[in-house]
């Protein structure tokens, strides 16, 4: 019996060494998500489009690239966005655009966000472990300690183990091909959630979820302050960026999260610019029921809002030298 556990434990030592040189070898490998890798495959083909929306369903869901084109001149922008893309994810999005030389936009914008918890919800997504490379779970041991949250810091390494272990979610080009729908090359990425199988939440419930929502908004009155770890990772990216002659800058889109103020903090933080659609009295269309498909999310109409409502910000920043 010694002899056996022996073994296996021999056993496990290597295959965890083998797994841990792959990921060193080869990073964001483990991050599989069928969807997204078509708009990658896409826009390897596509090098005239020259700005990239990188995020989660927020961007997904919520930004058409043609509205801003039509009333930006000289931009092509792309929909780069993935649901249920998080911070690890659109960071393995954004280097993996970095990486690869076929992608070649000149401008990239970069969902703000601060979800990082490992919870439930979010091990039933696309990502699994794959997002826990060695570069991803150092910054979330950091953003965690910042936050005074230990607990998470342990979940993030075992992320990471069974990471190496590749205990996640695997396609194949089966998979992607399968997923190279429509909105990949005729929307430019976008996907408004009248295409999905996501169904409307009923009027009277979402009515009162955006009361909700707007109360507690209003209602947050603490002093938050930037996390360090997050503002050295943006800075980080927009060297980065820098150094392949892309500009970066940081979006908060609305509707506005119970918790946005948070997120309003970083506004002066970060060494790239950031933009905000999150006030509700700027931005009163985004809390309205008819332009509304669910609890944090805009309808196809009122993305169009949105993405007319962002014009304006994206092109000032733009013009900027």
């Amino acid at each position: 019996m010694k002899r056996f556990l022996s073994i296996l434990s021999l056993f496990v030592a290597i295959m965890f060494l083998i797994g841990l040189i792959k990921l060193a070898l080869s990073p964001n490998s483990n991050y599989s998500y069928p969807f997204l890798n078509a708009k990658k495959e896409y826009l390897k083909q596509h090098p005239e489009y020259n700005l990239y929306f990188i995020g989660s369903s927020k961007i997904n869901d919520q930004i058409d690239c043609q509205v801003i084109d039509e009333n930006i001149h000289g931009l092509k922008s792309y929909n780069l966005g993935a649901n249920a893309g998080f911070n690890l994810e659109n960071f393995q999005t954004l280097k993996s655009v970095l990486e690869d030389p076929s992608f070649q936009p000149k401008y990239i914008v970069l969902e703000l966000q601060d979800k990082i918890n490992i919870t439930k919800l979010n091990l039933k997504t696309e990502r699994s472990f794959g997002a826990f490379n060695y570069e991803n779970t150092v910054f979330a041991t950091h953003f965690q300690i910042d936050n005074g949250n230990y607990k998470q810091v342990g979940l993030a390494w075992a992320s990471f183990v069974l990471n190496v272990f590749r205990f996640n979610k695997h396609c194949d080009e089966k998979a992607i091909k399968d997923n190279y729908n429509s909105s990949v090359y005729k929307n430019q990425g976008f996907s408004p959630l009248e295409d999905s199988t996501v169904p409307r939440t009923e009027e009277n419930e979402l009515k009162n979820v955006i009361k909700d929502r707007l109360e507690r908004y209003h209602a947050d009155d603490k002093k938050h302050s930037p996390n360090k770890a997050l503002v050295e990772k943006i800075n980080e990216l927009a060297d980065q960026c820098e150094k392949r002659n892309i500009k970066l800058i940081m979006l908060i889109p609305g509707p506005a999260e119970p918790d946005a103020k948070k997120l309003l903090t970083y506004r002066n933080a970060f060494k790239v610019p950031v933009i905000s659609l999150v006030d509700p009295e700027e931005y009163p269309a985004f809390y309205l029921y008819e332009n509304r498909w669910d609890y944090g999310h805009l309808n196809e109409r009122g993305s169009k809002i949105l993405s007319k409502e962002l014009v304006p910000l994206l092109k000032n920043v733009l013009e900027k030298k």
